[in-house]
């Protein structure tokens, strides 16, 4: 008899789901591909820069949301990342470049 008997086809699908989310994880631990432009290494510097800063305010212990509720003002600057993230990913898709592997 196979594995997992007359559910052997259930077993095939979780193993399934199982390496695709091992793949996506091995994939978010990868070090981002290189700038493609200077234009492009100056607008990951200002998110890098925009993070740390950002990560240096969030209280030891707590998450962005609990952060976020005891301090308003950082729910701007975690906007303001958002906007150049989204503007790199434009940027790269305007050049032909697949934005997919940044994992910010």
């Amino acid at each position: 008899m196979s594995p997992g008997g007359r559910h052997g086809h259930k077993v095939r699908e979780l193993k399934r789901r199982i390496d695709a989310v091992l793949e996506e994880e091995r994939a978010s631990r990868e070090p981002p591909p290189p700038p493609i432009s200077e234009e492009h290494a100056e607008m990951r510097d200002r998110i890098e820069h925009g993070m740390a800063a950002l990560e240096q305010q969030i209280p030891e212990g707590t998450n962005l949301d609990e952060a976020v509720v005891e301090n308003p003002v950082l729910a701007n600057v975690a906007a303001e990342l958002l906007v150049l993230m989204r503007e790199e990913r434009n940027f790269l898709a305007g050049q032909g470049e697949d934005p997919r592997p940044l994992h910010w």
